[in-house]
């Protein structure tokens, strides 16, 4: 009964290992074709993200290629473009040597005129001199022929026909006075304008010598001075070539001295009369910083 026990339990086991033997056969298979669809789904995987990253690479190279392109193409096209602009540059800079140039000769050629005008002035005096001898001394002067010496030296700018000082030539007295300004020594430089104005006062420098002494006052300070100077310019040689500048000046030192309405019509005055100048282009500036217009009809539709 016992054996009959045991070759049952043995019989029952051996039925057991079987079925569970038989199970795990059939899950390694299945596990078995699992791994092999996996494995050809991962090879489906790599070969589209090849083909994936191949066209990515293809396509970036055509991008980098086709942006070359049209930056050569940009660069020839621009290139060929501005080739005549930098051929004008060039001729643009040649062009300002040459006024440059040019203004450094007409200055030279000016600073000559001024001493030839100071030598005709002193030929002049001395031809005077000749014709109307002065009295002898202790005679009383005598109201005679145009010319001759009737009194005491008039003030500056006035038509005096006093004889200068003996060893006083027009074009030292201006030359020093040139000079003395050019160095620095302003106050000598006044006083010799104001000598050269005094004895030689209808000469072509006289205008000159008048605007410089304009000039002192604006750079001292002197505003209510250089306006009186200017106006002296405009009023007394109203046709040469320094009343443009006596005009610009007057409304610098208008503008320096508070009287802004005044120095917009000095501006606008400059502007209408010499409107291709330098001083004109000046005086344009001057207006737009002070918020006027260069004209005074468009000031008058505003």
């Amino acid at each position: 009964m016992k054996l009959f026990r045991i070759a049952a339990l043995t019989i029952a086991c051996s039925s057991f290992s079987f079925g569970a033997s038989k199970e795990i056969i059939e899950l390694q298979r299945d596990v078995a074709l699992l791994q092999d669809k996996m494995d050809t789904m991962q090879r489906d995987l790599d070969t589209k993200l090849g083909e994936l990253s191949a066209m990515l690479q293809q396509s970036q190279d055509n991008a980098q290629k086709a942006n070359s392109q049209i930056q050569d193409a940009v660069t020839n096209g621009v290139g060929r473009q501005l080739a005549p602009v930098a051929g004008m540059n060039s001729k643009v800079d040649a062009m300002g040597d040459d006024v440059r140039s040019l203004r450094d000769a007409l200055n030279d050629l000016g600073a000559r005129l001024e001493r030839m005008d100071a030598k005709i002035t002193d030929v002049k005096n001395q031809m005077q001199i000749i014709q109307n001898p002065p009295a002898a001394p202790g005679a009383q002067p005598t109201t005679g022929a145009p010319g001759s010496a009737v009194g005491p030296a008039a003030g500056p700018g006035s038509a005096s026909n006093s004889a200068p000082p003996p060893g006083m030539s027009a074009e030292k007295t201006y030359t020093d006075a040139r000079r003395d300004l050019q160095t620095g020594n302003a106050d000598l430089a006044y006083q010799e304008f104001q000598q050269y104005l005094t004895y030689y006062p209808n000469t072509e420098l006289a205008a000159n010598a008048q605007y410089y002494l304009g000039e002192i006052n604006y750079n001292k300070g002197n505003y209510s001075g250089a306006i009186k100077a200017f106006d002296d310019v405009l009023e007394r040689y109203p046709q040469n070539p320094k009343t443009a500048d006596a005009r610009l000046m007057k409304g610098m030192a208008l503008v320096r001295s508070g009287q802004k309405s005044r120095a917009i019509q000095e501006f606008r005055a400059l502007v209408e009369s010499y409107p291709r100048s330098d001083d004109a282009r000046k005086a344009r500036q001057q207006l737009q910083q002070l918020g006027a217009s260069a004209s005074t009809s468009t000031a008058r539709r505003r």
